[in-house]
Formats: C-alpha cells, structure tokens, sequence
C-alpha cells in the first residue's frame, strides 16, 4: 500500500488524486447540490476553507469534455456510492476563477480579466469548427483580447450557449472567489468601475441565461446591495449558520482525528484548542489549512494567520470608536458577544466605519468570529445571538493585529518617528539601527519568532500608508521583504528591505552580508524603478532576541 502524501495548499482535485495526496472526502457534497436542485448558489466561507479545491472537484466531476479521463478520480469516493452519480461527465463546464483578479487599478483589472476570459475559451477550442461565422469571429477576438467591452461582458452566457449547442446539453457556470476583485476595487479605489464588470459578466450568465443547468459561486461577502445579486433574483445562499453543506468546508472533529493520525500524531486538547472552534450551524469545524500545516510540520503553531488579506479588517478595526474598543478587547479575553448578524453586509456598508455591528460581521464573515449561542431575554422574549473567538490561532492573529493598529496610531505622531522616516529615507543606516533597536527594547522574549518580526517591520513600515506613501511587502522562508516609495514624480525615493533571522549574535554580520548578496543577486530595486522610482536605499535587516543591525 502506497502512503499518500499530505500536502498544503493544491487546489487542483484532479492533481491531488492523481499526484497520490491525502484528500479529506467532501464528495458527498455534490448529491446535495444535485438534490436541492437550485439554479443558482453561492457558499460565503472564509480564506483557505477549502472554497477552491471544492469548485476543482465539481469541475471535475461534471465536465463532459474530461468523463473518460476523470473517471478513475471518484474510485472510493463517497459520491460514487449515490443515485446522483449518475450525474458525472453529464454537463458541459465553465469555470472562472477570480481569487488571483486584485490589480491595483481599473485598467490592469481590466487586462487580467481579459486574460482569464480567454483562457476559459482555449479550453473550448473545439468550438471552433463548429460556429458560424459571426460567432467564430467573436470567438477568436476574445482569445486575441481584441473583442469589444460588450463581448466580454456576454462572454459568458455566449459561451454557455454554444457549448448546450454543440453538446446538446445545458452548461454549469462555476465561479471561484467572485468578490475577491470587488474587495481591491474598494480598498484601490475603483469599486464602481469593477463592480459594474463582474456585475455584467455574472448577471448575463447566471440570469435569464436558458443553456443554464446551474451556477456555483464561492466567496467571504455576499455583497447584495451591489446589485450583483438583486439582478440574480438572489441566488441560494449557504453561508456558514446554513444547516446545508455545513460540513462541506472545513474539516469535523472525525475527518481532523483520522489524517493526524494518519500522520503519526493524535489529536489532543491542544490541538483542538489552537485549531477547532468554529460553529458551522451545530457542526464543530477545525480550519483545514492549519491541520494540514499542523499534519506535514508536526509543529503545533498558528498557520492561518500567514493567509489572509486583512487590510480591510486593519482599517475597519483602526476607525471604530474607543467604546468599540472594549468590545473587541472582551473578545479577545474569551468572552463572547451579541450583534445583529447580517448576511448582506456589503463593501460600501464599511465607507461608515464607526458602526461596530459592520465590523463585527465582516469579521465573522472572514472568520476571525464564530456563533457561539443564542440568548432569549425573558421579559422581552427577544432572541440574542452571540458570537466568539473560535481559537487560539485566531486569538493570536486578531490581538496582534489590535496591537500593531495601536502600536502605529501612538507612533506615528512623535517625532522620533518623523526622524526615522527622513533617515530611512536618506539612507542614514546608523540612525535606522539605533531607532530599530530602542522599539525592540520594549517587546517581550515570546514574541522574537520570524512571524512576529515580520508582522513587526510591516506594522512599522505602516507608517507610510497615508497619502504619500505605499507600501508592498513579501513574506519569504527565512526572510522577508518590503519595498516602500515616496510617491513623488519629482524625485521618488524607495527603500529596499531584505530582513533576515539570525539564531545567534554571532552569526548577524554574517547574514547581513548574505542579505546584501541576495538583494543585488534579485535586483528587488527593478520593480522600484518600473514605478519610475529614481532614488533607492536597500537595507539588509538583521534579528536577533531583542538586537537588529542594518547594514
């Protein structure tokens, strides 16, 4: 018997069979798709819950174009046991995946969704012979990237019409993080422009679209007031207090027990506690992408902090009142609250940030909170639903985040902080040193791990994230990077930081020199200058305990 391999972050179904890995067996899934029989559905889930890998397997699964190859991938599986296997290799598929659609503007967004429109259409190239000569000629402008704003729009409900043509039967439309570019459009600053976009794309071919047999969409936000939803009559919504699919993402207690010990490794209370915790309408769900780290390390830490893009919470948490305050830090002390959970909260409901309820959603919504219980007052007979933190990871991840947002607010208005940023700016490496090592005189021994150093040198460098400054950072193994420039199309400056971890004092110059080597090796300066960035200053940034050197 051939041991599978237990590896993190393949979303591709078809890989992860054929590759051998362990995969967790959410199949049965797909009969209570088929059962419920809606034309349209969407599941909101947080980050790394699974939301891809579940799309890749109904790709899989139903794609006619793939029956005679994907067959053997459902041997075993819970799914080939049901009535509705029959169902397999049955319906031509089209499948959009927009978790990678997040340019920093319009135009770029723009460019990449076009990208993604005709690689969707090479895969139905044997459409080709098939058309008639006005259809041919869209057909292949989409591939070129020639075709009309219009077209693209209609891309996809043409698309479907022309498969249910050609095959005779009607198309499943699935699409993969659809908000994912609606979420950069608010934080860059286009949101109208890209709502409108994924708007059109997905109205036309989930609405009113006859070759449709079903569309499956997967997100965080339902964003209903976008009119995205309100011209899809409102799709089916399974979010996470849904009885159905509530075992769909995520891994339950059982499924958690048998790859760890699949793995060599048991299933304590501590894992349980760092891991599990999250209420998916009465099911107990552990994050999957935690206890696959957890499963291929064996090393008991929080993972999921690493994953998710939480700009947007940082800015929600860093605007609500000193009262809100309170209720966040109670959260963080393990109790519990109640709030009006609300599944249409939408990206324009965050422009009024003082509202406490929008935050608490949005953070439930990414799941940084889980429902915990309801409460019926006696004398009102009002019913009060309260949520909670649902575990140690999170718990971790959200305070260092409340410290980072207060650690900056109290920084940035001293003027040690002004001086840094002018030394920073003119090089003056000595004067970035001393300032680095007098913060770090105030931080505590537990923190001195590569993860609290880099989410450190993010917090600090923060500081450039007002009107004149911008910050880009890369989390790498062993090291991280942040480029940060002075936007001025006088005379730019950008800064270049190469930091680096060192388990001893004695080996920092060392690394510091290795650091250097490595900036000039990857020429990081080149993406500074392709922003017309014409003065730059590199510092190679070297940690140890509670000392740093910059060379």
């Amino acid at each position: 018997m051939n041991l599978k391999t237990v590896t993190v972050g393949k979303d591709d179904f078809a890989k992860l069979i054929n590759e051998g890995c362990y995969y967790v067996d959410k199949t049965i899934a797909i009969e209570e798709l088929l059962s419920k029989n809606s034309e349209v559905v969407l599941y909101p889930r947080p980050r790394r819950f699974g939301k891809s890998l579940f799309i890749s397997m109904l790709e899989n699964f139903f794609d006619i174009d793939k029956r005679n190859e994907n067959e053997h991938l459902f041997d075993g599986l819970a799914i080939q046991k049901s009535e509705y296997y029959k169902e397999f290799g049955e319906y031509p598929v089209i499948t959009l995946d927009f978790k990678d659609l997040k340019k920093d503007d319009f135009v770029l967004t723009y460019r990449e969704f076009q990208n993604i429109i005709a690689d969707v259409y090479k895969k139905k190239l044997y459409l080709q012979d098939f058309l008639i000569e006005s259809d041919l000629k869209v057909f292949n402008a989409i591939i070129d990237k020639t075709a009309d704003r219009a077209d693209y729009e209609r891309s996809i409900k043409n698309l479907s019409q022309w498969l249910e043509e050609y095959h005779h039967k009607k198309t499943i439309i699935l699409v993969d993080e659809y908000d994912i570019p609606i979420q950069h459009g608010y934080l860059m600053g286009f949101y109208n422009q890209v709502v409108s976009l994924i708007r059109s794309v997905l109205s036309s071919s989930l609405k009113g679209n006859d070759s449709l047999k079903m569309g499956v969409m997967t997100g965080v936000l339902r964003v209903s007031k976008e009119s995205i939803f309100s011209d899809l009559n409102n799709p089916k919504i399974y979010d996470m207090m849904s009885p159905a699919y509530n075992e769909a993402f995520g891994f339950t207690e059982k499924e958690t027990k048998e790859l760890l010990e699949y793995c060599g490794l048991e299933l304590t209370n501590d894992v349980k506690n760092m891991y599990d915790g999250y209420n998916f309408s009465g099911a107990s769900i552990y994050n999957p992408w935690s206890v696959l780290n957890y499963a291929e390390d064996h090393i008991l830490q929080p993972y999921w902090m690493n994953t998710s893009g939480n700009v947007l919470i940082k800015k929600m948490l860093g605007e609500i009142s000193e009262n809100d305050k309170m209720v966040i830090e109670k959260l963080l002390q393990k109790e519990s609250t109640s709030f009006g959970y609300d599944n249409r909260t939408t990206y324009q409901d965050f422009e009024e940030t003082t509202d406490l309820t929008k935050v608490l959603n949005l953070l439930f919504a990414s799941g940084y909170l889980t429902y915990d219980k309801q409460v019926i007052d006696d004398l009102t007979e009002n019913t009060y639903h309260y949520f909670k933190i649902p575990n140690e990871e999170v718990r971790y991840d959200l305070t260092k985040m409340v410290q980072s947002i207060t650690f900056q607010k109290e920084l940035l208005e001293t003027n040690e902080y002004k001086d840094f940023i002018r030394n920073l700016l003119l090089g003056e490496k000595e004067e970035v040193e001393k300032y680095f090592n007098k913060l770090l005189l105030g931080i505590s021994f537990y923190d001195t791990k590569e993860s609290f150093y880099h989410g450190y040198m993010i917090g600090l460098l923060g500081g450039f994230l007002n009107s004149r400054f911008t910050i880009k950072s890369n989390r790498e193994t062993g090291s991280g990077r942040a480029d940060v420039f002075l936007e001025k199309n006088d005379h730019s400056v950008g800064c270049v930081f190469e930091f680096k971890i060192a388990e001893s004092e004695s080996e920092m110059e060392s690394l510091a020199n290795t650091a250097k080597e490595q900036m000039k090796e990857k020429e990081y300066y080149k993406e500074l200058e392709l922003d017309k960035v014409q003065n730059i200053k590199e510092y190679a940034v070297v940690f140890c305990g509670k000392k740093c050197i910059v060379r």
